[in-house]
């Protein structure tokens, strides 16, 4: 009889428990989720430059279409390198193939640089003449911290 008591409260021990690392883990990972929304890119932007309501929209509007715009562009830009690191199988590369392969692959990826170029325009064109200046700071401290990738991580925007 001691035994059927012991392995009954034994079992429901191991259930609190296992119910207890379930919780935990739900808890981590809403919060997690919740934190990378908070702090995205827009999230950031909007935060920085005290938009109002009326900006939020017509930013992330902006940001919506942008986005839709710069992934077929990331993904011709996948194509394009594919298409490049394809011709390292034959035994015999010619250059000037390979040569417009690597051109295909820059006319790409400066359709993402002019689009993201664009973009940033617009939204400068919403934000207010005392929010211009901190906007102009705050996208060349972006455009510095993504250009110095090789010396290791970019330094934090403050």
């Amino acid at each position: 009889m001691k035994n059927l008591v012991k392995n009954k409260i034994t079992t429901w021990v191991i259930a609190l428990l296992i119910l207890g690392n379930v919780a935990t883990l739900v808890f981590y990972w809403v919060g997690h989720f919740r934190n990378q929304r908070n702090n995205s890119p827009k999230e950031f932007l909007v935060r920085k430059l005290n938009f109002s309501d009326g900006q939020k929209t017509a930013y992330f509007n902006l940001a919506k279409e942008h986005n839709e715009s710069a992934n077929k562009i990331r993904g011709q830009i996948k194509i394009n390198k594919d298409n490049l690191f394809k011709l390292l199988q034959s035994n015999q590369i010619i250059d000037s193939i390979r040569n417009n392969a690597a051109l295909q692959v820059s006319l790409s990826i400066r359709s993402l640089d002019i689009l993201t170029f664009e973009h940033f325009k617009k939204v400068r064109a919403i934000c207010t003449e005392d929010q211009k200046p901190k906007f102009d700071e705050l996208i060349q401290k972006m455009v510095h911290s993504v250009n110095n990738t090789q010396q290791g991580p970019p330094p934090s925007i403050k």
